[in-house]
């Protein structure tokens, strides 16, 4: 937990995956054949393979992921426990516990908008604008912020709560709007790159969050985002 601690160093949440996952749905793309890249996150030389990540109902086998239309390429690696949620090409996910309350999610996104104080989402370009939206929702609950690297980017982590009654909005991806329920939080790290402005974020109840922090810790460390 060292690690997720020195990142944001307070308690963060889910969104689609703060529940059962409801508004976000989609159609995984069929799945090419593994293929064996080299991993920014592995040693100069070191051929990793890597396995696309297709939407179904079985447990994801121990290995290191990849979904092959997401820009950048992003891999992850993980290990036993693990189910894939919502698979599009601007968003995906992957969960445990699934189905509870506590469910468990690590998520990567294209951030399209970003929900704020205005009606309609705010269209945020870089992540010092998406944070600053995010402040300015009404709906959402700051918790903690701070600044982030992961898979050799440098980007900004922000922490909120929903301490609410109804569902909150957070950011719009291509499969439509990701929202943190009642008693959920939200780990949200934003990183610009040159294909646009990401998110990777990670979520679980607040009352089983020591647990979330342990359960995705570990695959947040393998992280590895192709740079140009």
């Amino acid at each position: 937990m060292a690690w997720l601690r020195k990142v944001l160093p307070v308690v963060a949440v889910i969104v689609a995956a703060c529940g059962p996952a409801p508004s976000l749905s989609g159609s995984a793309s069929p799945a090419p054949s593994p293929t064996t890249v080299e991993a920014s996150s592995t040693p100069a030389g070191t051929a990793v393979r890597l396995l696309e990540l297709s939407a179904g109902p079985d447990a994801l086998a121990p290995g290191t992921y990849t979904r092959h239309a997401f820009r950048p390429p992003i891999a992850f690696t993980i290990e036993d426990g693990w189910f894939a949620g919502t698979v599009t090409d601007g968003f995906f996910d992957i969960q445990q516990a699934v189905g509870t309350p506590d469910v468990i999610a690590v998520q990567f996104a294209h951030v399209d908008g970003v929900a704020s104080a205005a009606a309609s989402p705010m269209s945020a370009t870089t992540a010092a604008a998406a944070v600053r939206a995010i402040h300015q929702n009404p709906t959402l609950t700051v918790v903690d912020e701070s600044t982030s690297r992961m898979g050799g980017l440098e980007g900004l982590t922000v922490v909120v709560e929903n301490r609410g009654t109804a569902p909150a909005p957070v950011i719009e991806v291509s499969a439509g709007t990701l929202s943190i329920d009642p008693g959920r939080k939200l780990w949200i790290s934003l990183f610009d790159t040159p294909d646009g402005l990401i998110a990777v974020m990670v979520g679980g109840s607040i009352a089983n969050w020591e647990g979330t922090l342990t359960v995705a810790e570990p695959v947040l460390e393998s992280v590895a985002i192709a740079r140009d």
